[in-house]
């Protein structure tokens, strides 16, 4: 039997009743016209007709397009969902931290939460991505394959190899370049002439930002092997890299720039002699006149008058040329004096000289040095100043060991923060609170939020929430996972 409803007339049809008849005028096909009884509408046949059609005819097959490998690696990660009570401080959190200092303070719990070997739901994944972006590296496989998958074209070259679960040497080009920095320095601890050649088989095929980033690994392990590599970068085509290779050259252990240059940095730090007959007295006890340790950047010379904010790049920059990659110890003993004391006598507006230090010894895996950086600056830093707080608290990312965090929460400096913020009338966190709080460790938690009973909720909400998610975490990794560690 011939079918009367062909394609294009079935169309047709569809389109004369979906227009109406009188502005699209229909006529019957022939084969349906003769089984219409005399004197009946064809048209309400054909509107039955056209209905059984359509209700019986299957549609067509639907194209899906295929998986994106990021995708897969978002649920394929093997490392546990957090559980319900810490996920729920955590949203609390995103929700009550103040919107200025959202993105550090966010970067920050998700470090804490990846230390316990979990990561984070699903449907908290899009407040990752307002905040944690270019945290990247300190991320998990889930968390870099959300973000590969949502990155916007101008992010195209940076989510590559995102949600990779391991970086190897096969497949390290194709990680962003934080990435594979922190790829190389690994490398460089466990053979650092390995490490430096691989660095060089791709060195003349990258732009120069990511020879930049990539030249920073060198700094471990350096050594005088490193020596001719670098000296060869004297001509790269682009000047930041020239100066990096320059100041590496100038880090390098037992050569005469690195003597030249800790002499130099140790030479900002004087000990004035004290007068008067008690200063000499003391003095003839001590063996000598030593006074308080002080520290002054060198002057720079024909810049007596500039513009604040000139000053403060030039003194960037002389910390940067003095103190990158420093170590602290080799300093002290220069100087002569504790670590302590030189951690203790850097004025606030030179939190650079102490992220120095801090990155140096994060870079050796001195993870008790950076405790004692940090708690240092915690006992003495008057009214713990929330610029120098803020950046120590990025730069180190520490959990201060128990007995120190109480005697932090103990000490002056931190009552006088808490009045200071009470007398003031704050109407919101400047970043203090919740700052100590991301540095807290879980036995010192409830301590921590016993100081805070005299101050408003609603200044205190957020560092009560980032210590609520503290003391909910779990004890110990479920797993070991690459990229889980913060």
């Amino acid at each position: 039997m011939s079918d009367p409803f062909l394609p294009d007339i079935q169309a047709r049809i569809r389109q004369a009743f979906l227009l109406g008849l009188s502005r699209a005028p229909l006529t019957p096909p022939a084969g349906v016209a003769s089984l219409v009884p005399a004197g009946k509408d064809p048209m309400l046949a054909l509107l039955a007709l056209t209905g059984q059609r359509q209700r019986f005819t299957p549609l067509p097959a639907v194209a899906l397009d295929a998986v994106p490998d990021a995708a897969r690696a978002l649920h394929q990660d093997p490392r546990p969902v957090l559980p319900p009570v810490a996920r729920r401080a955590f949203v609390r959190l995103t929700g009550s931290v103040e919107k200025a200092i959202a993105g550090p303070v966010i970067s920050l719990a998700i470090s804490r939460i990846a230390r316990t070997g979990h990561r984070l739901h699903p449907f908290d994944l899009p407040e990752l991505g307002r905040h944690a972006r270019a945290d990247a590296d300190r991320l998990g496989m889930a968390e870099r394959a959300y973000l590969a998958l949502t990155a916007t074209d101008a992010d195209a070259d940076d989510a590559k190899g995102l949600f990779f679960q391991r970086i190897t040497d096969d497949n390290w080009t194709t990680f962003p370049k934080g990435q594979r920095r922190e790829f190389l320095k690994e490398q460089r601890r466990a053979d650092a002439n390995a490490a430096r050649a691989l660095l060089e088989s791709v060195w003349r095929t990258e732009p120069a930002p990511t020879r930049l980033t990539l030249l920073e690994a060198l700094a471990v392990s350096l050594s005088a092997d490193d020596k001719p590599f670098l000296e060869t970068l004297a001509k790269d085509r682009a000047e930041t890299v020239r100066n990096a290779a320059a100041l590496l050259i100038a880090r390098m252990p037992a050569s005469e720039a690195y003597g030249a240059r800790l002499a130099a940095a140790a030479a900002c730090f004087t000990r004035p002699p004290k007068t008067g007959l008690a200063a000499f007295v003391k003095g003839l006890a001590l063996g000598s006149q030593s006074s308080e340790l002080q520290f002054a950047l060198p002057a720079v010379p024909g810049k007596a008058a500039v513009p604040v904010h000139e000053m403060r790049r030039l003194a960037s920059e002389q910390s940067v040329q003095l103190f990158s990659g420093l170590p602290l110890d080799a300093l002290a003993a220069a100087v002569k004096a504790t670590p302590e004391e030189i951690v203790t006598v850097l004025p606030a507006d030179q939190h650079i000289v102490l992220d120095h230090f801090l990155e140096t010894a994060k870079a050796n895996e001195d993870h008790a040095l950076v405790a004692r950086i940090v708690a240092t600056r915690l006992l003495m830093d008057a009214h713990l100043q929330t610029h120098l707080l803020a950046s120590m608290t990025q730069s180190s990312r520490v959990v201060l060991p128990p007995d120190i965090a109480k005697q932090v929460l103990k000490g002056p400096q931190w009552l006088a923060a808490l009045a200071q913020i009470t007398t003031q009338g704050q109407s919101k966190d400047d970043g203090r609170l919740v700052c100590v709080a991301a540095m807290m460790p879980r036995e010192a938690v409830p301590a921590f939020i016993a100081s805070l009973e005299n101050i408003a909720p609603s200044v205190t909400r957020g560092a009560r929430d980032f210590a609520d998610l503290i003391a909910s975490l779990p004890d110990a990794p479920a797993l070991e996972t690459p990229g889980a560690a913060a």
